[in-house]
């Protein structure tokens, strides 16, 4: 069951346009919105939550719509990037400042649950300055839980949280979202917290959603060069389709014959696009399944976090990924001879016009 739905919305914030933007959230489903900064995911959460006016669209909260109802009568909480506890009250207070507009059953005991689930008990008659950047935010949850809305809206809420402790924090929202069975869309510029938390995700640029499919799908098939480059890198070329024959392309890059799974036309142009991570490198060629086979000569190694960027040069530079153990294995060095090899079901095919 949709528990959220956008069909078509628009809305302009000064010379920023949100446009036709459509999307769905199932019951209990987390949706997180990728992006970079500007590219409007903190404008969508305000248009949807309504606290910017929708110029054309419609907004439906399992099926009944409220795409011009009051913010406090849409169903809808709403966790900002700087959480937005109110700095006059003590914790106690900005846990239950939402229900002065909304009545809840059982509200003592539904206020106990939380503090206790939370771990809030010693805390209740402090105020905001008083607590850290994790007890804030855990007062945040509570503050949005506490009216029981039917769509949680999250907007950044670990920005101000070190990487180091970000991965932890991330596991926790999922975790509190799925035990209270809650439908959400989640906001963020980071890929890694996006693999994290989301059950679905959503590509968004300049006011648009470019693609939106499980994080799986739009990782390794991404529709678009634009798409990719949200994911980190990853080997793009431009190519002319030479040959084809049962679902198998052969596609021309700058002289290098690339077989690809497709249903594409002979002579279309195309995009390909290759993880690095799908890239294999021999010391010497073998027999693999692999159909993608050429020899190459490393051009440099790099550190890149935990992997090793490897560029090697095929007649056009691909990308690789590799352990730091597995170079040290190979022995593998500049200006070496290599063989690399990848799997035509890893190389994902998409118009050149997309």
């Amino acid at each position: 069951m949709e528990a959220l739905t956008l069909d078509s919305i628009c809305t302009k914030i000064g010379d920023f346009k949100i446009e036709k933007v459509s999307l769905s959230v199932k019951e209990g489903e987390i949706l997180v919105i990728l992006g970079d900064n500007g590219a409007g995911k903190t404008k969508l959460l305000e248009t949807i939550a309504g606290f910017e006016k929708l110029e054309s669209g419609k907004i439906f909260v399992y099926g009944k719509e409220i795409s011009h109802s009051s913010p406090f009568e849409r169903g809808i909480g709403f966790i900002s990037e700087t959480l937005s506890l109110f700095p006059h009250m003590n914790v106690r207070n900005n846990i239950l400042y939402g229900t002065k507009y909304k009545k809840i059953k059982n509200v003592r005991e539904k206020f106990m649950e939380l503090v206790e689930m939370f771990g809030l008990e010693s805390l209740l008659d402090r105020f905001p300055k008083m607590l850290s950047t994790g007890e804030k935010q855990k007062v945040a949850f509570a503050r949005a839980l506490i009216i029981d809305p039917e769509i949680i809206l999250l907007d950044e809420p670990t920005s101000a949280i070190s990487i180091r402790e970000r991965e932890r924090i991330d596991m926790e929202i999922r975790s509190i979202l799925k035990k209270f069975k809650k439908s959400s869309i989640f906001v963020t510029h980071d890929e890694n917290e996006a693999f994290i938390i989301g059950d679905k995700m959503a590509i968004m640029d300049n006011g648009k959603i470019l693609q939106t499919g499980s994080a799986e799908e739009i990782f390794y098939q991404p529709s678009s060069e634009k798409v990719a480059a949200f994911l980190g890198e990853t080997n793009t070329f431009t190519g002319l389709v030479v040959k084809r024959f049962n679902g198998t392309l052969v596609i021309d890059i700058s002289g290098i014959k690339i077989m690809a799974v497709g249903n594409f036309e002979m002579g279309t142009e195309v995009k390909i696009f290759i993880r690095p991570e799908n890239v294999l490198l021999m010391n010497e060629p073998y027999e693999t399944s692999a159909r993608n086979r050429f020899h190459g000569r490393i051009l440099k190694i790099v550190p890149r976090g935990l992997f090793m960027k490897v560029s090697i040069d095929i007649g056009i530079v691909v990308v690789a990924f590799l352990t730091r153990s597995t170079i040290k294995e190979m022995n593998l060095k500049s200006d070496m001879d290599i063989y690399i090899e990848f799997k035509a079901t890893s190389v994902h095919v998409v118009n050149a016009r997309n």
